[in-house]
């Protein structure tokens, strides 16, 4: 996936990126090497590095997506509710759109797959690639 780097605080604080014609706040983990860092305008792989709440239930996320969105709907700064569907188990990797995350859940059961989850990303972080 490319994005495009539209300005940064510096590394570990806040930056925007446009993926799709849509900001995002992240993470700054781009500026970490400076030699292969991306200029603000300029496009870059990414890959996302992020942290979720774990204090959520499964009655929360498998209730929380009743319109069967994949989208990052911000909550403030680089949190954000995440819009997904099960796509596969071992691991559990929901599509959300923009991102694919892994390890939302931990489960066996293939039931969950198809299924419709929300979930929450304390921080959603950004490296390029």
């Amino acid at each position: 996936m490319k994005a495009k780097l539209i300005s940064s605080k510096g590394t570990y604080l806040e930056a925007l990126i446009e993926i799709e014609s849509k900001e995002y706040c992240v993470m700054d983990e781009l500026t970490l090497d400076e030699e292969s860092m991306p200029k603000e305008g300029e496009h870059f792989e990414l890959q996302f590095s992020n942290m979720l709440c774990e204090d959520e239930t499964w009655e929360s996320m498998f209730l929380g997506n009743p319109d069967n969105l994949k989208c990052l709907v911000q909550i403030a700064g680089w949190k954000y509710r995440a819009y997904g569907q099960i796509i596969s188990i071992h691991p559990v990797t929901v599509d959300c759109g923009v991102l694919v995350e892994e390890g939302v859940i931990q489960t066996n059961d293939p039931r969950v797959v198809g299924e419709f989850i929300a979930f929450t990303i304390s921080r959603l972080g950004v490296y390029a690639i």
